[in-house]
């Protein structure tokens, strides 16, 4: 069973907690957005919390990367396929 760590909370007082300042935040399209809207395997997006709306910019994958995943997968097809298989 794994142990659980107990964090003591800081009293208020003595320490505040520092508010996180990020306004922006990636994260990945699903893949049936991404067949469906014929993007790259690997797109991302980033969402910007801007003036109350939520502003959108797409992350295509790179060209150089994007061959070299290609040419190992098609030398370990074999086991990507067991790998599906048995549900990654």
């Amino acid at each position: 069973m794994p142990e659980v760590l107990e964090i003591e909370q800081a009293e208020s007082e003595e320490i505040e907690a520092a508010e996180p300042k990020w306004d922006s935040w990636t994260v990945e399209i699903p893949s049936e957005i991404i067949q469906a809207q014929g993007l790259a395997n690997g797109t991302l997006v980033t969402l910007t919390y801007n003036a109350g709306k939520i502003e959108s910019e797409i992350i295509t994958p790179s060209l150089k990367l994007s061959d070299i995943s290609n040419r190992i997968l098609e030398k370990r097809r074999e086991v990507h396929e067991e790998l599906k298989r048995l549900g990654d």
